[in-house]
C-alpha cells in the first residue's frame, strides 16, 4: 500500500488524468480522509486528495449489534 504523501507527490507531478493515475494507486482511505481534513482548500494537495477520497471512500463502521435474549 502506498503512503498518502507518495500518492500526492505522484499525482501533483503527472500530466495524465488525475483520476486515471489515482485509480492505480492503493492508499488507505482513512489516511486520505485525515489528510484531506487538514489540507488547504485552494491547494494542489486538496485537489488530488479529493480525487483519492472519491476513489477510496472510508467504510462506515458497523454499529454493534444488540444481543438477542430469545
Amino acid at each position: 500500500m502506498m503512503k498518502v504523501a507518495e500518492a500526492i507527490k505522484e499525482l501533483t507531478s503527472t500530466y495524465r488524468s488525475l483520476e486515471e493515475v489515482a485509480r492505480g494507486l492503493q492508499v488507505d482511505a482513512n489516511e486520505v480522509a485525515s489528510a484531506l481534513a487538514k489540507a488547504h482548500p485552494e491547494s494542489e494537495e486538496f485537489t488530488v486528495l479529493k480525487v483519492l477520497a472519491s476513489l477510496n471512500p472510508v467504510a462506515p463502521k458497523a454499529a454493534p449489534q444488540a444481543e438477542s435474549n430469545d
